[in-house]
């Protein structure tokens, strides 16, 4: 009666080389996923990092020192 409700105590079929290199590629292509989806994490950060820190460059550049009240002397090309 064992057999009926799946308790009969038979054995369990051995794993074939295919399915063994079917979890294996599996294995593989989770350990992928993961690490692209790690790049594309640090990617968006620095991103967010580029674009918080843009601004101050910006504003310390030499080109934002040399303002219209800077006394650096301008010439004219021609005539």
């Amino acid at each position: 009666m064992g057999g009926l409700f799946g308790g009969g105590g038979s054995k369990a079929p051995a794993k074939t080389e295919a399915q063994i290199k079917a979890e294996e590629a599996q294995a593989r292509q989770a350990e992928r996923a993961e690490s692209q989806e790690q790049s594309e994490m640090q990617g968006a950060q620095s991103r967010r990092r580029l674009r918080r820190t843009g601004g101050m460059r910006l504003l310390f550049s030499p080109l934002r020192q040399e303002g219209p009240g800077s006394e650096i002397k301008k010439t004219k090309l021609g005539g």
